[in-house]
């Protein structure tokens, strides 16, 4: 029986970000993950992800990521490894579309510098667009593409260099009180700690099932196309985008890493667990993302290059759960991060650090408590449950 300071259950980004930000503080990390590292059952993987600033979301994001920002960068010299592209962020949609309102809110409130474009503009600007009249588009200079698998590997890394114990293919099955600490039962080993961290992706729905939290996952699509003309979805020239349609919210990256121009639906799919999950791409799922790109991008279509499947974990509100256990403060845990939390890993990992270590957190991620969700008189999470953990799909 192994005995550690901390131990971190699941080790997609978020848990991988957890694990270092607590070995470079000095404790001593396990870090579990059921699956070998690098597996594409949760939602993590793939080769990008968008960074951007000005958040349509909600403008209490823009302090996170820009917290983020810094510690991407930091990450990046300490691993000498390139993790982040900034060539801006682009937002179109028709004129006055919530999407666009709210990039231009988060903007003005927090002084982000954003260019407000016409459709002519736009299409000028950007030759692989088809903004139609009366649209328009806002562009932010600070958004970017980050390379996930990079920065996944990154926080693995050197949380391993800092000491951490890092075991990949090593499920934990269960965890519980047990006196004063807390009892991990592996399909290998038990081991003890005083504090737990659980990151675990979309198995959260279920495995969190006890702590009340509405949490769902959804199969979302991404496809990658070879482009017909590549020089419009020059990465040097053009970053990610997100298209607010008649039919959808559509979200995607220039022709970066020789990886193709990568599209998909970011606002709806259908739901599923990851163990019920429907893992290929069909002719659908292709039609569905090709009818979006052959209308607003006419030169991306040039045939399917590459496509995937990815887990969206949501909240109703589309927003993060990041908070401790009411009762047992040593439980700590993020979960929900609803298709637009990867760029917040390093953020996201350090305050579950302070959260697990400090019993705090200087982060300003309350209004991402689980409180919103209780019911009048009731607590989210009331009592310790006896966890068992299946994380293969």
């Amino acid at each position: 029986m192994g005995a550690y300071d901390v131990i971190v259950i699941g080790l997609g980004v978020m848990g991988g970000a957890a694990a270092y930000h607590c070995a470079k503080r000095g404790a001593r990390v396990l870090g579990l993950d059921a699956n070998e590292f690098g597996h594409q059952f949760g939602s993590s993987h793939g080769a990008t992800r968008a960074i951007r600033e000005a958040h349509f979301e909600a403008p209490e994001y823009v302090a996170l990521v820009q917290r983020s920002y810094d510690l991407w960068r930091e990450l990046e010299r300490d691993s000498g490894a390139p993790l982040l592209s900034v060539k801006g962020a682009i937002y179109v949609g028709p004129a006055g579309h919530a999407l666009l309102e709210g990039v231009l809110s988060s903007a003005q409130l927090h002084g982000i510098v954003c260019e407000r474009l016409s459709s002519r503009r736009a299409n000028q600007r950007f030759p692989g667009f088809a903004v139609p009249d009366g649209w328009e588009a806002v562009f932010e200079n600070r958004g970017g593409v980050l390379r996930a698998r990079e920065c996944q590997k990154a926080h693995i890394d050197l949380a391993r260099t800092r000491g951490a114990d890092v075991r990949f293919g090593e499920a934990a099955r269960s965890w519980r009180r047990d006196g004063g600490a807390f009892l991990v039962v592996t399909d290998r080993e038990h081991y003890t700690s005083s504090k737990v961290i659980l990151t675990l992706g979309p198995w959260a729905c279920e495995l969190l099932a006890d702590f009340s939290l509405p949490l769902s996952s959804y199969r979302i699509p991404v496809i990658h196309f070879e482009p017909k003309d590549r020089a419009r979805y020059d990465a040097e020239t053009m970053s990610v985008y997100f298209w607010a349609t008649p039919g959808g919210v559509y979200a995607g990256f220039p022709h970066f890493d020789g990886e193709g121009v990568k599209i998909q639906r970011h606002d709806r799919s259908e739901a599923c667990t990851p163990a019920s999950v429907r893992r290929d791409i069909d002719a659908t799922d292709i039609a569905e993302v090709a009818e979006f790109a052959d209308k607003y991008m006419p030169f991306a279509n040039g045939g399917v290059k590459k496509s995937l499947v990815c887990l969206y974990t949501k909240t109703p509100d589309d927003h993060f759960v990041v908070d401790r256990h009411p009762r047992h403060p040593g439980l700590v845990y993020a979960a929900g991060f609803s298709g637009h939390g990867f760029k917040f890993a390093p953020v996201i990992g350090e305050s579950l650090a302070d959260l697990a270590l400090e019993g705090a957190t200087a982060s300003p991620v309350g209004f991402l408590s689980a409180s919103r969700f209780a019911e009048p008189g009731r607590a989210i999470a009331p009592k310790m449950p006896n966890m068992t953990v299946t994380h293969e799909p």
